[in-house]
């Protein structure tokens, strides 16, 4: 071994690779008597030191040294570990991992020892309250992979960098990455899993979603641009982080833990990706000890995190960061979308939940099942190009095709199916939970039935932004329907509504109403219903009361008219937003009492969603 080389024992306390004052700390866990650190010059097969480390390094489990006098710029590292060589699972960067879908054969995984200095030029997290947050998930790769995304980066960070003012146009203030850490992209199948009912029939497969085992503390380096080109890519990241902060838009990232990972792991993990990457969120997917531990962690106490629920573990807290990110309202709204019969008392409590000590967040379509476009298009899922003999993926969907199962160019079906996607981003947007778009749903973006593209790496799963063209009346809708949430407070208030006139205004801050004002008709036969919100009880901004809201919702494939409460003197009714054509086209031509008949009730096409605001005439 060299002269030039030193070791002494090392700090077991920070695992990983850190840079002390004098040289580099490597500390790993492993129950053996003895490992072997191995360094490498880049290319070279053989070790260039292979340090044997022994009980003389060992605290507990943890092996700790400090290695001086090697310049780690040009060096590689792992471990050899018995009869195997191992990655260090707290690397921060991982080597010859830059092309996406290669299989683990072909790769030599090594790390490398990050020594970037960043400058994050005074960088600081929006910490932007849930009752304001609008999100957005995607997938890195396929948001814009796509020949049309017309992006210089197509699949990386550097594409949502050139993405941004989309963002901004749209409304989003945040933004949900499916898993970015290192994760294989290739799963092999064994001789029991291809004999299996629920897995494919052939060796291998695209792991294009990423949920599985991985580097959790490494960035997906075939995500960057610069790692092409031979860059330190984890800096592309950070670039990343702090454009879209530069907007006012967080970046929430999706971590996906084996019930069996270690807490301390977990804890260590998520700590790491905020300090060292400033993000503002963690979509976490692990064991309840796990979350529990997270949770009450100090350093983590603003930093926004979701899971399926958090089971009591919030209770109260200083600053509201917990959000239980479930499928209840999915399920629930679907099923009342498609006209099933007994949803209202569910859909209303879903309405307006916001729990006080947890956000809830509410979607309709996520990456697990139909896209918007296909929740319309087709009543069974088509999973056959996954390999799988479409026995993968979730059979119940709730979803109706209008008619026609697939595409359809009939106008009638075109034109219902436009109606629903938009009562469904209605639904979601007009709630008072924290609302989250699935990319592309904005657009009609469909995956041609395809309810699990977990393993498609390619135009299944991939945005194909020539629809936004094609369907710009659904992107122009989902931006006004996000401007008009966030202009009126009281569709999303920071704390829960109480039903109630708690400040003797006249109105209760929340209101229900059928074909009678003030008398709400559930029965499990109705599919129409009124929810009227008191502006009084809210302010924005400037300090301005906001107006009186009332949605008037018709997911019945006949025409209803729902009750209008009467409004204080000078105020009157206005329609101004609805999911049916042909009430806007009403609108644009004709005077807006129109569509409001003589006894105060406002007429509800089929399978509509009406919007009206009270506020004073002339105002």
């Amino acid at each position: 071994m060299s002269k030039q080389i030193g070791t002494v024992i090392g700090n077991p306390m920070i695992l990983g690779v850190n840079k002390l004052e004098e040289g580099y700390n490597f500390a790993v866990v492993s129950q053996r008597e003895k490992i072997i650190l191995n360094l490498y010059n880049k290319g070279e097969e053989e070790p260039l030191y292979a340090i044997e480390l022994d009980e003389r390094y060992k605290f507990g489990d943890v092996f700790a040294v400090k290695v001086s006098g090697v310049d780690f710029s040009k060096l590689e590292y792992n471990y050899s570990i018995g009869e195997k060589t191992v990655l260090d699972p707290y690397a921060k960067q991982v080597c010859d991992v830059y092309e996406f879908g290669r299989s683990i054969r072909e790769r030599n995984y090594r790390s490398k020892v990050s020594q970037t200095v960043f400058d994050w030029e005074g960088d600081y997290p929006p910490h932007t309250p849930y009752s304001e947050t609008i999100m957005y998930k995607l997938h890195v790769r396929g948001f814009s992979r796509h020949s049309s995304s017309r992006v210089k980066n197509k699949g990386t960070y550097a594409g949502i960098i050139e993405k941004i003012p989309y963002f901004k146009e749209l409304g989003i203030t945040a933004i949900e990455l499916m898993p970015v850490f290192e994760f294989e992209e290739v799963q092999k199948w064994t001789e029991n899993d291809k004999n299996s009912l629920y897995h494919p029939q052939f060796n291998e497969k695209v792991n294009y979603w990423g949920y599985g085992k991985g580097m959790y503390f490494a960035p997906k380096a075939s995500y960057a641009a610069k790692s092409r080109l031979n860059e330190d890519y984890t800096v592309e990241f950070k670039e990343m982080v702090k454009a879209l902060h530069r907007e006012k838009i967080e970046v929430i990232v999706e971590m996906y833990f084996p019930y069996d990972a270690g807490i301390n792991m977990i804890r260590d993990c998520v700590r790491y990706w905020v300090v060292e990457y400033h993000v503002d969120g963690i979509h976490l997917n692990c064991s309840n000890a796990a979350l529990e531990a997270v949770a009450n962690d100090p350093l983590l106490s603003r930093v926004k995190m979701f899971t399926a629920y958090w089971n009591g573990m919030a209770g109260a807290r200083s600053y509201k960061n917990l959000a239980n990110y479930n499928q209840g309202f999915m399920d629930c709204a679907r099923k009342l979308l498609k006209g099933d019969e007994n949803q209202l008392n569910e859909f209303v409590s879903r309405v307006k939940m916001n729990d006080t000590n947890t956000a809830v967040i509410n979607y309709i379509a996520n990456n697990n099942g139909f896209t918007l476009m296909d929740l319309v298009s087709y009543d069974r899922k088509h999973n056959e190009t996954n390999g799988e003999n479409n026995r993968d993926g979730e059979n119940f969907n709730n979803s109706w095709n209008c008619g026609v199962e697939g595409k359809c160019r009939k106008k009638k079906i075109v034109e219902l199916r436009k109606k629903q996607i938009k009562n469904a981003l209605m639904m979601v947007l007009l709630s008072q939970g924290t609302p989250l778009i699935y990319a592309g749903d904005e657009f009609g973006n469909s995956q041609s039935g395809n309810n699990n593209p977990y393993c498609q790496d390619n135009e299944i799963s991939w945005l194909n932004w020539k629809n936004l063209e094609s369907n710009r009346e659904l992107f122009d809708f989902t931006k006004e329907l996000i401007a008009f949430r966030k202009k009126h407070p009281i569709l999303h208030m920071a704390q829960p509504l109480r039903d109630m006139d708690y400040r003797s205004l006249g109105y209760p801050d929340i209101s229900y109403h059928s074909d009678n004002a003030w008398f709400a008709s559930f029965e499990n036969y109705n599919r129409h219903f009124g929810i009227m919100y008191c502006g009084k009880y809210a302010v924005n901004a400037e300090g301005v009361e906001d107006d009186f809201i009332y949605v008037a919702y018709n997911l019945h494939w006949e025409k209803h008219h729902l009750a209008l409460p009467t409004l204080p003197e000078g105020y009157a009714w206005e329609i101004v937003l609805t999911s049916s054509p042909s009430e806007t086209e009403s609108k644009a031509n004709q005077t807006d009492e129109a569509a409001i008949n003589e006894e105060r009730c406002v007429d509800v096409k089929e399978r509509s969603i009406v919007v009206l605001i009270g506020r004073k005439e002339g105002k």
